[in-house]
């Protein structure tokens, strides 16, 4: 098949469901790879993990039920769109979808999201990346996420100059039942609310809260929880404006 190339990717990990079926789906439509860890390494942001140069990291190939061709790699997803990036896979990919992660990826908190961070580090190497999230619910809706993740990949692929990196979140619906789609603000609260050094027992531990109530109504997780697909443009690492000062003021010697 020949058009733009797409990369799928995760850090859910290669068994995960999210993923087989959005390899099935896209393989119809562009010519794809998937490279994704091994294992879960949900929370690992653009990290690339610990990498020796000389004993590499394990690779596997893996058949999936589509017949698409699949690697598992022993790190993150960022791994695995950079090796992609540097040809690691043939040529580089034209878009990095990065999904479809098991719970959504909102708020300021998403520069830990694994999902979100392959996406990102996508556009370091001047590609553009799509990052898919579902809501979670029992049963899961994969076919809504898939659709919609389809949908955004040939929007992103329409050779437009902006945006380059999209965060999709998907609520927990039937296709059907999705009230719309809507640009999204991120919401301003993380995934965690409270932490607790027990010195004692020598534990860190994270309490996990919702923002439901309090999440501005033009948020990603509002409009997401309210039954909207919410899509939110990202921008990779980027100088800021330099103050209108000398550098010279910041070093005192």
């Amino acid at each position: 098949m020949n058009g733009p190339r797409v990369l799928i990717t995760n850090d859910d990990g290669i068994d995960s469901p999210g993923i087989q079926l959005l390899a099935s789906e896209l393989a119809k439509h562009f010519p794809v790879v998937v490279a994704a860890p091994a294992r879960d390494m949900s929370g690992s942001g653009t990290g690339i993990g610990r990498f020796d140069p000389v004993a590499g990291v394990d690779l596997h190939e893996v058949e999936l039920d589509s017949g698409v061709e699949a690697y598992s790699i022993d790190g993150p997803p960022g791994l695995a769109v950079m090796s992609a990036s540097l040809g690691a896979f043939g040529d580089p990919p034209d878009l990095v979808v990065s999904g479809v992660n098991a719970g959504i990826n909102t708020g300021h908190s998403i520069i830990h999201s694994g999902t979100v961070g392959a996406a990102l580090t996508a556009r370091t190497f001047k590609g553009r990346g799509l990052a898919v999230s579902l809501a979670q619910s029992d049963p899961w809706h994969w076919d809504t996420a898939v659709t919609v993740a389809v949908d955004a990949a040939s929007w992103l692929l329409a050779d437009r100059p902006e945006p380059r990196v999209l965060n999709v979140n998907v609520p927990a619906l039937p296709l059907d039942q999705v009230k719309g789609i809507h640009w999204a603000d991120l919401d301003e609260f993380g995934y965690f609310r409270v932490a607790n050094a027990q010195i004692e027992s020598r534990k860190l531990q994270l309490e996990v809260g919702s923002s439901n109530d309090r999440a501005d109504p033009a948020s990603d997780t509002a409009l997401c929880h309210g039954g909207y697909v919410t899509l939110t443009p990202l921008s990779t690492v980027e100088p800021a404006p330099f103050p209108p000062i000398e550098a010279s003021e910041i070093w005192a010697h």
